[in-house]
């Protein structure tokens, strides 16, 4: 098969999709040595992802394609012309195209649209709720990264349920090797003057998507009621409604022990992970949720959002709490930080997260391709 995989989305690699992208092709290369992958990307973009397998190439357009409206124009008018491929493999629900070519097969990793009223400005709600259900059905097969999308897709696009497939992403690798919790901490203080103890949120500032406010509503009164040395770093990159996030803290009475680290790469954020005494994702809703599974990957405590994916991820592993209520959140932060993490749960973390495994993940894509071809 001639196979052209559009990664117009990776953002310079600071995001989930990016990260998705990324690591996706890098293990087609590594697993796929049938197929021949002509790779579609912003010249800004091009050197994010290497070539390893000969049966890869790479096809540069001009940054302009970055921007959003013109980026989907360009799907839609462009890519039906710039090469025959059999399947085109578009890897967010955004810019698949209305006319086409060829076989599409699209991955969709959230209609959190439909779920969070104001989630974004009213033109971009409108064409997340009218215009790409309808992108959607043009697709030939979905694959989501959660049975919440996969419902989800059922439920407000009225998806057939036939032609959606489950595939969860898998975890770097990176993460697979944590450090001691000790090691760790005193690494981080070295080398960023970290010395108190901390909890740690990473997903992108967003708001009110993201839920920040409300999880600094709940670390001020952890911190009000208890005498505590602990700190909170939001570790990500400014996104929409970063500045209300910041003002927010900014007002905080605990604002001093209120960190924003910006985005993190992959080999700091395992020292974050391997430091921290309790990750906390309090998004409003998510599509799969990764910093989850990396977080347990490090051997950490985590609690979670018991909404969308993330319910789906926690299992009977996770502490779970309503993200709507910062009192909530403030209960099971406090009531899993006063039981101690045990070993046990130390390594059923670990184990589970293993299971999340990108090799697995690029086999099963393949096949996808085969049964639309």
């Amino acid at each position: 098969m001639n196979i052209g995989f559009s990664t117009f989305v990776l953002a310079g690699g600071r995001s989930g999709i990016s990260t998705y992208i990324r690591e996706l092709i890098r293990f087609l290369q590594l697993s796929d040595t049938e197929n021949r992958y002509e790779l579609l990307m912003s010249r800004k973009d091009e050197d994010l992802i290497p070539l390893t397998n000969p049966h890869f190439t790479k096809r540069i357009f001009s940054s302009y394609t970055e921007r959003a409206l013109l980026n989907i124009i360009w799907h839609n008018t462009a890519l039906p012309r710039i090469g025959k491929y059999d399947v085109v493999h578009i890897p967010t629900a955004r810019r698949i195209p209305l006319l086409k070519k060829s076989r599409v097969v699209a991955t969709v990793h959230d209609l959190a649209a439909f779920a969070i009223d104001g989630k974004y400005d009213p033109a971009r709600m409108l064409f997340n709720r009218k215009l790409i259900p309808a992108m959607i059905r043009n697709a030939d097969h979905v694959i989501t990264v959660s049975e919440s999308t996969k419902n989800d897709l059922i439920r407000y696009v009225r998806y057939p349920a036939e032609k959606i497939s489950v595939i969860y992403p898998g975890i770097n690798l990176d993460f697979l090797q944590p450090l001691d919790k000790q090691e760790a901490r005193e690494r981080l203080e070295l080398l960023h003057g970290f010395e108190k103890p901390f909890f740690i949120y990473v997903s992108r500032l967003e708001h009110p998507g993201k839920n920040h406010i409300r999880l600094i509503e709940a670390f001020e009164r952890f911190k009000l009621e208890n005498d505590s040395a602990h700190q909170l770093i939001l570790a990500g990159a400014d996104w929409t409604g970063a500045g209300t996030i910041k003002n927010r803290a900014a007002e905080s009475p605990v604002k001093d022990d209120i960190l924003f680290a910006g985005y993190v790469p992959i080999k700091s954020l395992t020292l974050l992970y391997s430091a921290c005494d309790l990750m906390i994702f309090p998004s409003l809703f998510e599509g799969f949720g990764l910093p989850i599974i990396e977080a347990l990957a490090c051997g950490a405590p985590v609690i979670c959002s018991n909404t969308s994916s993330m319910k789906e991820l926690a299992g009977d592993l996770i502490p779970t709490f309503d993200p709507e209520s910062p009192e909530s959140i403030f209960h099971t932060l406090e009531n899993t930080l006063s039981k101690d993490w045990t070993e046990q749960k130390r390594a059923e973390g670990m184990a589970y997260a293993k299971t999340f495994d990108w090799r697995t993940t690029a086999e099963r894509v393949v096949e996808i391709y085969r049964s639309v071809y």
